[in-house]
């Protein structure tokens, strides 16, 4: 009788299989990049979210692990969707763009899907125009 093969924890790093640890990391990260971003104070952030400084500081300092329940309202309070705080490496990462790129990023998605399309072929008009000096 062959023996069967035990699956290691989920920390065995598999394609498609995320690291709950790192990617809670991750994501408080992003709240906190956000955060100095826009100038919000953690308490600031704590009173737009309607949870204690407590839990605020618990979370950047990586003792607690955010609820999806804490997550939604940190993302009412900075008025962003979750996929903001989700969003995967890539080579550009927002640190590595000017504050004048990161304020025009954080506006667009700020809008609806309707001004997002508005914007883009406005500045699709934009780089079409000659400037004349």
């Amino acid at each position: 009788m062959s023996e069967k093969k035990i699956p290691q924890k989920h920390t065995e790093k598999r394609p498609g299989r995320y690291n709950p640890e790192e990617k809670s990391k991750e994501l408080i990260q992003n709240v906190d990049k956000i955060c100095k971003m826009r100038g919000i104070s953690r308490y600031t952030l704590a009173k737009g979210a309607d949870i204690s400084t407590s839990t605020i500081h618990s979370l950047l300092a990586g003792k607690t692990k955010p609820y999806m329940y804490t997550v939604y309202k940190l993302c009412n309070a900075l008025d962003i969707p979750i996929s903001d705080l989700l969003i995967e490496p890539c080579d550009e990462t927002i640190e590595n763009i000017s504050k004048e790129e990161q304020e025009l990023l954080m506006l667009y998605r700020k809008c609806t899907p309707s001004k997002r399309h508005l914007l883009k072929v406005y500045l699709q008009m934009l780089t079409q125009f000659q400037e004349k000096f």
